[in-house]
């Protein structure tokens, strides 16, 4: 049979570029099919074989739609960033420039107090936010009350404090009216907190305007001590100093005529009623075989007026003389009696736990019904600090409260809330030295632990 001579073509692509294997054998130079021709005529055999960068149609084609696919992804989300920002007049950002962008603004926690929220016996937490466009900013800060529900984990409303410092730390107190008051310790503004709308009601014109002796302005104010009743220390702005308790507009031009109108049968004005408060007495030199004591007393006043509880120090036995009344210097013996309280307005007192020992024991946080107390174990004066609610009625510990931390110290201000109380401690022994917050519950169960330093990070 005659031959004829044709070009001898890649039974896979077409293409007669080849390289010669062997004898016979060819791979395509385009698209790397190998194949031989069968000495039987006319059988051309294919071997496909793909590596490096030699890939088959249909491998490039799957690649190019891909790579298609994802030109146009980016292409969309430019075109509806773009969008965005021509319709707003504003610069918006997308997705992706909210996770590769640092944050807009930080916020640090300065302060926090307690109190319980509307209609429920549950705590709501009110915290002073600094919040500035750089960690470190302090001057250009602002400032913000932040009503925070942490049974919800929920920011509630966010108050602007104007003109709030960064050196101002919060103070707060609870009037007889019932109501919670707050105000920086160098400011000259008061507010009232609103649980009902979680908001602060600036208060600094509705106790102060009308007094005479406040005419100039108010340079600064801060509250009086607990142990002095619903009052303030105010200083006005042509340099006077004064004491006022503006539930019932009452100034007092020095501590001498505040004192004498807070102690005494004889200043009392009708309606008195006692008020019943707790202290833990110290150690007596007249009599040094006496115990420190937890004590419950009763103390006749009248709300809004100046009180004078005695301070920790006072709680004291100490033999009382009786010494003649006229002035001089007197030597030789007289008559004492043995007391431990020396106001008369103190009518009664108990005991509250007659058996106990105390070593470096506190009252952390009181109110008319509820007592907490922290205390060392023992008289090692290196053990670790104990927090315990003691009932009012028993003198038993309702509850006892150690941190599972090896050093730790209590913060110095804790609140009562209707459901327990809420206090702060600083873990040392951690290597992160943790600041945490701790819900307590009246029976003693943990509500909830909050970690102040990630509580609110973005």
């Amino acid at each position: 049979m005659a031959k004829q001579i044709k070009a001898l073509k890649c039974p896979q692509c077409g293409s007669v570029k080849k390289q010669n294997v062997k004898e016979d054998h060819y791979i395509c130079n385009h698209c790397g099919t190998e194949y031989f021709l069968d000495n039987d005529d006319i059988n051309v055999n294919i071997k496909h074989q793909y590596s490096g960068n030699n890939l088959d149609p249909n491998t490039k084609r799957n690649i190019i739609f891909a790579l298609a696919g994802f030109l146009f992804l980016l292409f969309f989300v430019s075109l509806i960033r773009n969008c965005g920002s021509n319709n707003s007049g504003t610069s918006n950002t997308g997705y992706i420039d909210k996770i590769t962008k640092e944050p807009s603004y930080y916020e640090r926690i300065k302060d926090n107090l307690a109190f319980t929220a509307y209609n429920s016996k549950n705590p709501m937490l009110l915290f002073i936010i600094a919040r500035s466009k750089t960690s470190f900013d302090r001057e250009n800060a602002e400032y913000f009350a932040r009503f925070y529900d942490p049974l919800k984990e929920k920011i509630v409303n966010d108050v602007l404090l104007p003109g709030w410092k960064d050196d101002f730390y919060v103070k707060s107190t609870t009037f007889s009216d019932g109501a919670h008051y707050i105000c920086a310790d160098k400011s000259n503004r008061v507010y009232k907190i609103d649980p009902a709308k979680n908001e602060l009601i600036d208060m600094t014109e509705t106790f102060f305007a009308g007094v005479p002796e406040f005419a100039s302005g108010i340079a600064t104010l801060r509250f009086t001590q607990e142990v002095e009743g619903d009052g303030f220390n105010i200083m006005t702005n042509d340099g006077k100093e004064y004491y006022y308790y503006p539930l019932v507009r009452k100034i007092y031009k020095d501590h001498s005529e505040r004192r004498n109108a807070g102690i005494g049968l004889s200043s009392l004005l009708p309606g008195a009623s006692p008020l019943i408060r707790y202290a833990i007495s110290e150690k007596s030199r007249d009599y040094p075989n006496e115990k420190i004591q937890l004590l419950k007393y009763w103390y006749q006043h009248n709300p809004g007026y100046p009180i004078m509880l005695p301070y920790s120090y006072q709680v004291v036995w100490e033999k009382v003389y009786d010494y003649p009344k006229k002035s001089g210097i007197y030597y030789g013996s007289f008559p004492y009696v043995k007391k431990l309280f020396k106001d008369s307005r103190i009518n009664k007192f108990v005991d509250l736990t007659p058996d106990r020992l105390y070593f470096d024991a506190k009252i952390e946080y009181q109110d008319s019904a509820n007592v907490y107390i922290s205390g060392l174990p023992n008289a090692n004066p290196e053990g670790n600090r104990f927090l315990q609610k003691i009932d009012t009625e028993t003198g038993k510990i309702v509850w006892n409260y150690t941190p599972a931390s090896d050093n730790y110290a209590f913060e110095h201000v804790m609140y009562g809330y209707a459901g327990g109380l809420v206090f702060g401690y600083y873990d040392r022994a951690s290597t992160a030295r943790t600041n945490w917050l701790i819900i307590m519950g009246n029976d003693g169960t943990i509500v909830k632990d909050i970690n102040k330093d990630e509580l609110f990070k973005k």
